[in-house]
């Protein structure tokens, strides 16, 4: 009996101790199976961390098992190959075939001295696409002995080369543009003794392009000696509060040869640590120099001649006068005291001679207007315009009432110019508007004013952004055709006979010479029959 109740008391402790142990296996498994789980989400999430960094790079990888001879790519590989299908189980075969045939030979070279050197390789290459479509990309990885095979990633650069394509075409129109223009670029540095040249630089100063080490005490041997204290003197000063700079000045070729460059520059900041340079372009401007100097010394010739012209036809015109006084007199005279002893046709002959001879006395004296309207340039004052236009008025009211004619004047504007040409020019005008006018009408003219800006005006002559004052005289009379809008500014040009209307041809030519003196224009519009419209554009202020 006590056998047995020890059998049984032994079989308990045995079976307690079985219990124990599997309890604690099983807490240890738990563990394990926790563990494992941890390590699992976290190699999910690692997964997924590395999936989007190939997303944002354009960077795909890729295994190659060089025994089994298989080959896995990720995700972004097929995106970066253009492979929709991600099902596509991939091979040596469809790898190679991806490469570009012109890349295959030197990809497969890379890779083979990878495996027998036991070492890393990079390449670049270009793939297609099954689209067609080419991509450059830059390949990478290494070789793992333990497991005999390669890993690597494949990283889309196609953009980046594009960039550096375009940068390579820029660079190269830049100088072929400073070749054109005769035009080089420099750099320097600040603390640095030596100046950076394109090519183009050196050509302008008579060097091939990196034969010379520049530096300023250098470039000082360049510059002639007649300029160098002014070119440094400019410099110093621009340099010592980092200003802009602009200088003209002569250069020195190695053969002797003298040129004129036109340097320009600005301080500014380059790279990335607080380095500042002075960026500057250098053009030789010495053919434009050249063509400057012909071009003042024709001006000053033209100049000249054209003051002996408007001096002799001055001098000729006024001389003119007086032979014309005594035709005219004489002429009188014999009509008058002879007229009882002479044939009709001799009396006839006077008359025409006389009229001839006052024409004449008129086309002088509008010569002598418009040549006086040429050399008549004095200082300009404030004007007001009514005041201008009641004055001219005034000269012509006699006219004025025996055609009983309307004159309306709305102007209160005043602009900088000369009095005595502006009271000719709008005399001239009206003058015309009151003479050219259909028998038995009396003539209405309106005489208005605006100040308007260049670019309201919309005409090509004008300032964009000057402000002018635009006037007005609109008449009622005989007007003309469009195509002669422009020829009646012309000298002694004629519409009409002298039959018809009276007039030498030189009136609004007058006028025009009078806005040009006042840096303005002056246009008409008008249909014949229909009365015309006269437009003075005048500077409001007067600009050197």
């Amino acid at each position: 009996m006590l056998f047995v109740v020890a059998l049984l008391f032994v079989s308990c402790l045995i079976l307690a101790f079985c219990l124990t142990g599997s309890i604690l296996s099983v807490r240890r498994l738990k563990n394990i199976v926790e563990d494992l789980q941890n390590k699992n989400n976290s190699l999910i999430l690692r997964d997924e961390h590395f999936a989007l960094i190939e997303l944002i790079s354009h960077l795909g990888s890729w295994e190659i098992f060089i025994d089994q001879k298989t080959v896995s790519w990720s995700d972004e590989l097929y995106k970066i190959y253009g492979i929709e299908d991600l099902s596509l189980v991939p091979d040596e075969i469809i790898s190679e075939q991806i490469i570009a045939p012109e890349y295959r030979q030197k990809v497969v070279k890379e890779l083979n001295f990878a495996i027998t050197n036991k070492t890393t390789f990079a390449v670049e290459y270009q793939i297609i696409q099954p689209s067609g479509i080419r991509k450059y990309v830059l390949g990478q990885g290494r070789y793992i002995e333990k497991e005999n095979k390669l890993i690597g990633t494949v990283q889309d650069i196609t953009e980046l080369k594009q960039a550096v394509l375009k940068l390579k075409i820029n660079e190269s129109l830049l100088r072929e543009a400073e070749i054109v223009s005769h035009s080089g670029s420099w750099e320097w540095l600040d603390d640095k003794e030596f100046l950076l040249w394109s090519d183009e630089m050196y050509n302008i100063h008579g060097f091939l392009p990196h034969s010379v080490f520049v530096n300023d005490i250098f470039y000082q041997t360049l510059i002639h000696e007649d300029d160098l204290s002014r070119v440094l003197t400019e410099f110093k000063q621009a340099r010592a509060t980092r200003a802009s700079f602009k200088i003209n000045y002569r250069i020195v070729r190695p053969s002797g040869e003298i040129r004129h460059v036109l340097s320009a520059a600005e301080y500014k900041r380059i790279g990335l640590n607080d380095n500042y340079a002075y960026v500057g372009n250098t053009q030789d401007v010495t053919e434009l120099r050249e063509a400057q100097v012909l071009l003042e010394e024709k001006m000053l010739a033209l100049n000249r001649s054209n003051e002996d012209l408007e001096q002799f036809a001055y001098v000729a015109s006024h001389d003119l006068q007086e032979p014309l006084r005594k035709i005219q007199a004489f002429g009188e005279r014999l009509k008058n005291q002879f007229s009882k002893d002479l044939e009709p046709e001799a009396i006839d002959y006077i008359d025409r001679m006389r009229k001839a001879a006052e024409r004449m006395r008129a086309l002088i004296e509008d010569l002598l207007a418009f040549s006086k309207a040429t050399r008549d340039k004095r200082n300009f004052v404030k004007i007001g315009l009514k005041t201008v236009v009641e004055k001219t008025l005034k000269e012509l009211d006699f006219i004025i009432d025996s055609k009983d004619a309307q004159v309306e004047v709305l102007l209160e504007h005043e602009v900088f110019g000369i009095e005595s040409q502006l009271i000719q020019l709008f005399q001239n005008l009206i003058a015309n508007s009151l003479k050219f006018t259909e028998p038995g009408v009396a003539p209405k003219i309106q005489i208005t004013g605006a100040y308007l800006t260049g670019s309201e005006i919309n005409r090509v002559e004008c300032n964009q952004n000057q402000n002018y004052c635009v006037v007005e005289v609109t008449d009622n009379g005989i007007g003309f055709d469009e195509e002669d809008a422009d020829e009646i500014f012309d000298i002694f040009h004629r519409l009409h006979s002298r039959a018809a209307y009276e007039g030498t041809g030189i009136g609004l030519a007058i006028c025009k010479k009078i806005a040009d003196n006042h840096s303005g224009f002056i246009f008409a519009e008008g249909m014949r029959n229909q009365g015309a419209t006269f437009k003075v554009i005048l500077p409001v202020k007067q600009t050197n």
